[in-house]
């Protein structure tokens, strides 16, 4: 690697860059699906206190790791921890590149979906046209099915684009696509909200939305996912955040970065599920099926693209080829910027660990992505990403966070003495939750869900993942042993 290391140019770039990093399909689809099984309010207020006790203080972590370091997740952590670091780290890459893979294949849904609904190719039975017509579906894991290329196709325009953003530097590329398409995805999503609450019914999916059903907190399904909600959100556990935070400038302050982007975060989440929960009381109440009937499952997919589908042929053919264009619109903004924050994360990694230029470290990890892109092509590709799930957005996602913590906050004198957990000449209540709060909690977590794994009976799904894991760790542990091609002065 060679030359001055690119910087973004304002804070406030960075922060807009940061939120199209955090806001993704877990806002504007999972999280609605998520209140939707949880019961509304129930989920709404443990999530809240989840930003404030888990969520802030990763970032600050995170963000201070990048910015005092100026170097991606492999090599800050081979610098704190040795080998045993850097093989944490190479874990995070891979998982960055497995959820890329699945990633851009689900943005490009939103790419044909918006092109489906302009042309009303959608039809009636919405389920069937997204579960054959569109996928392909195998109905299994086991049986690959033919390939989807309307899937493929949308999946390539989805990387080519990337690709053609992230080759260019970090101002000129990522910094002004998020700076132009982060605000207009929070003008849209308002509109949407604001234009729920004239439809008739919309009141009753807004009640569902926001009145808690305390008996809910009890249970202990809720707050997993209330803490793997904002885990996955924020980009936390995967390196993405230190990524970015490598290219700002010592003057930026991010205490204030990361709580604008929390907040931006949730304010995004929070907005959507109007729009969300209005739609589906008005479905209901066209209908006549109860609303808490309408959805079969917790799927993002289902709410995303049967039952929004299914919402807008109640609007009318003139209207719903408006309406549903501007969704899916949003719907791959928020999906385009997160496949950048992810990449960036991959390519970052090859950058400095191999000695390429920006370019080439873009082009290496597109092209690996697009390959991991195929499996999801297939018709069996949902099953896939089921499979993977659990131990690509859980237990890896756990692992980085648990070894982030250790290893930055207990073991490096720099990052632990850093001013960002001082106030005043004493250690804040963030370096306090990270350390007593934080860590026991993953720990307890991955611990837990190690356990459910080992009772459930083993099988396709189970071989899939572990696996996946299997091969990645070996290969982390190969490059992380490897001879140093590129000497790297310490910061």
């Amino acid at each position: 690697m060679s030359g001055k290391q690119e910087t973004w140019s304002k804070e406030a770039g960075y922060v807009w860059s940061m939120i199209g990093s955090a806001v993704g399909f877990a806002n504007v689809l999972s999280f609605s699906a998520l209140c939707y099984k949880n019961g509304g309010g129930a989920f709404l207020l443990p999530y809240i206190v989840a930003h404030l006790v888990v969520g802030l203080p990763l970032l600050f972590l995170e963000g201070i790791v990048g910015q005092q370091t100026k170097l991606p997740i492999v090599t800050a952590m081979g610098r704190a921890a040795g080998s045993l670091g850097k093989v944490v780290g190479w874990l995070a890459v891979f998982t960055c590149a497995t959820i890329a893979g699945f990633y851009l294949v689900l943005t490009g849904f939103s790419v044909a979906y918006t092109y489906f609904t302009a042309t009303g190719s959608v039809g009636v039975d919405t389920a069937q046209f997204f579960k054959h017509t569109f996928l392909h579906d195998s109905g299994s894991l086991g049986q690959w099915g033919g390939l989807a290329f309307g899937v493929l196709l949308s999946t390539f325009l989805v990387a080519g684009f990337a690709w053609a953003v992230l080759a260019r530097n970090i101002r000129s590329g990522v910094e002004r696509l998020c700076t132009v398409f982060l605000p207009m995805l929070a003008v849209f999503v308002v509109l949407f909200s604001v234009a729920t609450l004239f439809l008739p019914g919309s009141a009753e999916g807004i009640r569902n939305y926001l009145v808690p059903d305390f008996s809910r907190l009890k249970e202990w399904a809720l707050w997993r996912d209330v803490f793997g909600q904002v885990f996955f959100s924020l980009s936390l556990g995967l390196g993405i955040v230190t990524g970015y935070a490598r290219h700002n400038p010592k003057s930026f302050s991010i205490p204030r970065a990361m709580v604008k982007v929390a907040l931006g975060d949730f304010l995004i989440s929070f907005i959507a599920g109007f729009a969300i929960f209005g739609c589906m009381g008005f479905m209901s109440g066209r209908s006549g099926v109860a609303f808490s009937s309408l959805v079969s499952s917790d799927s993002a997919f289902e709410i995303g693209f049967v039952i929004f589908p299914m919402i807008l042929s109640q609007f009318g053919e003139t209207a719903s080829r408006i309406i549903g264009p501007l969704f899916f619109f949003c719907v791959f903004i928020a999906g385009v910027t997160g496949v950048f924050s992810i990449v960036e994360s991959v390519a970052g990694n090859i950058e400095v660990e191999f000695g390429k230029s920006r370019k080439q470290a873009v082009g290496i990890a597109m092209t690996a992505i697009f390959c991991l892109c195929i499996p999801f092509c297939m018709g069996n590709g949902q099953h896939l990403l089921g499979a993977l799930a659990p131990m690509v957005m859980g237990n890896a996602l756990l692992i980085g966070g648990i070894f982030e913590i250790v290893i930055f906050l207990l073991l490096s004198e720099q990052i632990r003495e850093d001013s960002i957990w001082f106030s005043k000449g004493k250690r804040t209540l963030f370096f306090y939750s990270l350390k007593f709060v934080v860590l026991p909690m993953l720990t307890l977590s991955l611990i837990g869900a190690l356990y459910q794994e080992m009772r459930t009976n083993f099988g396709g799904p189970e071989l899939v993942r572990w696996s996946w894991l299997l091969i990645v760790l070996a290969a982390g542990s190969y490059l992380a042993t490897r001879k140093k091609q590129v000497a790297h002065e310490p910061v």
